[in-house]
């Protein structure tokens, strides 16, 4: 704590310092049109060099405040529009410059992205593989949660509640994510198992999903062991624009008879339904917000398994003066929810089934709970001129989990678990010519969790987990072809105050441009995961019988990749064409799995497995007929070896094809389809199976998805019928996936 209460003044001394030094500023003013003059609504518009933007409002206009004096590239990108750059120069209190045209052509590849080095570039440059969500994509498809989203993408594996990209996780039961998530570039995992809160987040407000593939640390620190999610919010509105979306749908009645027999319900259809509002508005030149409210229910296709959820948003920004902006975004959630954690078997996959073993109570496989989370993050932006700028962020996460008793009375938090992670971080960005940019900062953080399931070393039931890291990244052009990228990361960890872990995480790029719309990439990094608070400590008779194991180290990768990226463009650019290919070669050390421990009758955490994932992973993007046809395809190969059982590494499937095409079929009428195929796991093995029957009963995946849908001015509507051939499969040991459902959404906007 005063490691952290040092630096809370440090921040705190250095921000009056500079408030002092602020320079002239002014604005620039513009809109955003299409080629027939009409105005393009979500452009997002940026000083290329500096963390300011905007997005276009409903009549295409943009206002950027706080900008110092001084020349600049102006950059606006649109899904469904080629990019666009102007030259500006800012002398004025407010400088308004001519109408940007863009012309329709999808190409993503002129997507932004800030993940793969903490800062706004092209995707064209980026020399790692990055893939990206656009907003539109997650309406189309009605998605509300985090792991729906993460299922279209290439090379990225949702099992139940764990991530896995490129084969770095396996089943965990959500304790410990391999993956970080982020939210506005600052860390959001839970603070008692850090698992990926899949739900919280603000799905009208999000301007993209971005995925780092392959150790994040050299910049990210611990958790982004084998990639790194970026979940990036909307800029506010210029004129008050409100969005209103609806849904509703069902799932089928069961098939089979005999998953019938010992659930009533089951012959009827189960209902899901929910909603969105949500509201955006640049104020003023000073002060702008957004809002976004949830409301859901699913009553699931399996017993005791039912959902329901509140959840609040809200992002306020205040433009302070000419250099100087805070932004800060907070959220609040409420749900109710029967965890089903594990099928009564195969014959009967619809009822949660009990562990019989010796010792324990009978665990049963579900788990009524209710959860509580908020999140408090601000962050303050110091341009200072155009080649420097500088953030302060900060995090405060906390939950709370209360079992709910027989008669749906949530219990004490004693009985169930609180914690909160909190920290924060400093980041300059410097860019002293278009050959250099520096990237450097620090980072705190602190874990507390009292929970009823952890005992610590002293016997106690809080565990926590300070850390601390410093980072540095340097980009060069050494060519007009050629540029370098290396950075370093140390992080620094007190677990428990028992052990001190240090760790110092190197990175090199190198990417080569070929031709202007052809790039060679080369990517040399290495990743590590301190062990979570619940693989450590979690001591439990209850639910799962699991022991804690204090010994756990932390798990490690080194991550080789030489990939090719390639646009092409055809006849009037009508068409285009962007095609990736890239082959990895992963290795990781000290993994932690869970196994059974016989003489305690109980699971445990432990460092089981040195591993070694190599494999390939192309995609092609297309945009055919002045885009009225988007076409995506991605396939990846894995081949991933227990290097200490020499067998293949469990849970990991050796193929994955993921692919949409959508469609706009006449007008306003739009369809789409959504096609996912996984082969089954080479290796299953798990100690599960040893006292839940069926557990090691995986097949191949084939799920193919399909929506229609209107869209006019100011509302849509889309029909969606997700798993449409009804294909029974399961994601993870123990878990029917859904089975087939049709949902109906409205939206309205004004």
């Amino acid at each position: 704590m005063k490691v952290l209460s040092a630096s809370c003044i440090s921040v705190i001394c250095i921000f009056f310092l500079v408030h002092s030094a602020f320079g002239q500023a002014g604005s620039v003013a513009g809109e955003v049109l299409d080629e027939q003059g009409d105005p393009l609504i979500g452009a997002n518009v940026f000083i290329e060099g500096l963390s300011l933007g905007a997005a276009s409002d409903i009549d295409g206009r943009f206002s950027i405040n706080g900008v110092p004096y001084g020349s600049y590239t102006l950059k606006v990108s649109m899904v469904g529009f080629e990019s666009a750059s102007q030259s500006i120069s800012v002398g004025a209190p407010q400088a308004t410059i001519a109408p940007i045209i863009l012309k329709e052509e999808v190409l993503q590849s002129d997507e932004v992205v800030v993940i793969a080095n903490r800062r706004e570039q092209e995707l064209i440059s980026v020399p790692v593989s990055v893939a990206i969500m656009a907003p539109e994509e997650l309406v189309n498809r009605n998605i509300l949660s985090l792991d729906d989203a993460l299922r279209q993408f290439s090379g990225v594996h949702v099992q139940g509640n764990q991530v896995s990209v490129r084969g770095s996780s396996g089943f965990a039961y959500n304790v410990g994510s391999r993956v970080l998530l982020l939210l506005d570039g600052l860390p959001l995992l839970s603070p008692d198992t850090d698992g990926i809160p899949f739900e919280s987040l603000p799905f009208a407000q999000i301007e993209r999903i971005e995925v780092l593939k392959g150790p994040g640390s050299a910049l990210y620190g611990g958790g982004a062991l084998g990639g790194v999610i970026n979940v990036v919010t909307k800029r506010f509105s210029d004129t008050p624009e409100t969005v209103i979306r609806g849904f509703a749908g069902a799932y089928e009645p069961v098939r089979y008879a005999e998953w019938r027999e010992s659930w009533d319900e089951a012959d009827d259809p189960r209902p899901l339904y929910g909603g969105t509002v949500s509201h955006s508005h640049q104020v003023s030149e000073k002060f702008g917000f957004w809002l976004n409210l949830d409301f859901r229910e699913d009553a699931s296709y399996m017993r005791l398994s039912e959902k329901t959820l509140f959840q609040g948003f809200t992002k306020l920004g205040w433009q302070f003066n000419a250099s100087v902006r805070l932004d800060l975004l907070t959220s609040v959630l409420w749900r109710d929810k029967d965890d089903f954690l594990f099928w009564n078997g195969a014959r009967d996959a619809l009822q949660p089934g009990s562990l019989a073993i010796s010792g324990s109570d009978t665990p049963s496989g579900t788990n009524d709970n209710r959860s509580n989370r908020f999140s408090i993050m601000p962050s303050l932006t110091h341009v200072v001129d155009n080649t420097l700028f500088y953030q302060f962020k900060a995090r405060l996460y906390g939950i709370g989990l209360r079992p709910i008793d027989s008669r749906g009375n949530p219990r004490s938090y004693s009985d169930g678990t609180y914690g909160f992670r909190y920290g924060g971080e400093f980041q300059m960005n410097w860019n002293p010519s278009p050959h250099y940019y520096l990237t450097t900062g620090l980072s705190i953080d602190a874990n507390t969790t009292h929970s009823s399931f952890f005992e610590s070393a002293d016997g106690d039931l809080i565990g926590s987990q300070p850390e601390g890291a410093a980072f540095i990244q340097w980009e060069q052009n050494l060519t007009s072809r050629l540029s370098l990228t290396a950075g370093l990361r140390y992080d620094y960890y007190s677990i428990d105050a028992s052990d001190t872990v240090t760790k110092l995480s190197p990175k090199v790029n190198l990417a080569y441009a070929i031709t202007p719309g052809l790039r060679l990439r080369a990517a040399y990094g290495e990743g590590f995961r301190i062990p979570s608070l619940g693989e450590r400590f979690i001591e439990d008779r209850d639910f799962f019988p699991i022991i804690r194991n204090l010994d756990l180290i932390p798990e490690e990768s080194t991550s080789y990749e030489v990939g090719l990226r390639n646009l092409l463009t055809f006849g009037d650019s009508s068409t285009s064409l962007l095609f990736d290919v890239a082959f990895f070669w992963n290795e990781f050390d000290h993994l932690i799995e869970t196994a059974f421990v016989p003489s305690r009758s109980a699971f445990q955490f432990v460092n089981l497995t040195s591993a070694r994932i190599q494999g390939l992973e192309s995609s092609i993007e297309s945009t055919l007929f002045d885009d009225a046809v988007r076409l995506r395809v991605g396939y990846t190969y894995l081949d991933a070896e227990d290097l200490d059982q020499d067998r293949p590494l469990s849970f990991r499937a050796k193929h994955q094809i993921s692919s949409s095409i959508d469609a706009t079929v006449w007008q306003r009428i739009m369809a789409g389809v959504d096609f996912r195929y996984l082969s089954r796991p080479e290796s299953v093995n798990s100690d599960f199976a040893l006292f839940v029957p069926d557990a090691e009963t995986l097949i191949d995946t084939q799920v193919l998805d399909a929506r229609l849908g209107y869209k006019a001015a100011n509302w849509r509507a889309m029909f969606i019928l997700r798993n449409a051939l009804e294909y029974y499969y399961m994601e993870r040991p123990a878990l029917l996936a859904p089975p087939r459902h049709a949902i109906i959404q409205l939206e309205a906007s004004f």
